[in-house]
């Protein structure tokens, strides 16, 4: 891992996109070539009197020192008032080697594969916000793999940390924006393409809720959605996303659609944390039950 020295500044008038995403920033090339990092990978920005954070490096424009880096107001806030200040940028994305008991007392982020076989391509349950970012959603991922151990079904999911403020403005990644290249275990398996890929993840709504999207075709979405709708209780709005839905998962650049052959075979299931806490188990086993049906259907 790498590290340099970073003047953090306002974007620019004309950098519309960082002012409209807290987890985008700017970087000068030649300062980010010496990271060993480049467009579209994500990086961490330390603040020198205060916090640090991951962000996604969405555009490269030569600077003037090259120690400039641009966010919107929204990026700088992650990391305390919204000013310009001194720090640095790393090229660490999860914490390698360090183990979770020490993560969690570290306010850390760090990355786990489980992968038996190495080669199967059938099925593959992932959590990049797990730990205390989106909680729970990696416990689901972790069970799924559980249900179906007998089939070697691989689970790939991050968690983090921050036991001195917000963890998900310390450690977010957009779906979308995941880039394999900051995220070693992923890269491991990201080439490989599945046949099934499914994604727990967290959100806010007004009402207790659950959102099936993802790119895979409506019959499989539906049977999930029914499955776990009759776990959950009427209690819970259970629906298919919406063309509109802002979390309804498919983006052929979602990391959950990437993972599947042709990007077409993305199951996401976003949900509120009321939901997560009381039926995070239930939920992931109902998810396990369809997959189970599907994988033998491969065999």
């Amino acid at each position: 891992m790498a590290s340099a020295d970073a003047s953090i500044r306002r974007a620019r008038a004309f950098q519309v996109d960082l002012k409209n995403r807290r987890e985008h920033c700017s970087v000068d090339p030649a300062r980010l070539a010496s990271i060993g990092r480049a467009v579209t990978h994500q990086v961490r920005v330390y603040r020198t009197d205060g916090d640090f954070g991951l962000y996604t490096v969405s555009e490269v424009r030569p600077e003037s020192p090259d120690t400039i880096v641009r966010m919107g107001p929204a990026g700088r806030r992650r990391l305390g008032p919204d000013t310009e200040f001194e720090g640095t940028i790393d090229s660490t994305g999860p914490s390698p080697g360090l183990p979770e008991d020490k993560a969690r007392i570290e306010g850390e982020l760090i990355e786990l594969l489980d992968d038996d076989d190495g080669r199967q391509t059938r099925l593959i349950a992932i959590a990049p916000h797990g730990g205390a970012i989106e909680p729970h959603t990696d416990e689901q991922a972790e069970r799924v793999a559980s249900r179906l151990a007998a089939k070697s079904v691989t689970c790939w999911r991050c968690k983090g940390w921050n036991p001195d403020g917000d963890p998900f403005d310390r450690w977010h990644i957009t779906s979308t924006d995941l880039n394999e290249a900051s995220f070693p275990l992923l890269a491991q398996v990201m080439s490989r393409r599945f046949t099934h890929a499914v994604a727990f993840h967290g959100f806010k709504s007004d009402h207790p809720e659950i959102i099936v999207g993802g790119t895979a075709p409506t019959d499989l979405k539906e049977e999930i959605r029914a499955a776990v709708a009759g776990v959950v209780g009427s209690g819970v709005d259970v629906h298919l996303a919406a063309p509109e839905d802002r979390v309804g998962g498919d983006d052929s650049c979602n990391i959950v659609n990437r993972l599947t052959i042709g990007r077409s075979n993305g199951v996401q299931l976003e949900q509120t944390l009321e939901v997560r806490t009381e039926h995070w188990c239930a939920i992931a086993d109902a998810v396990a039950d369809v997959y189970a049906l599907k994988l033998e259907e491969l065999e």
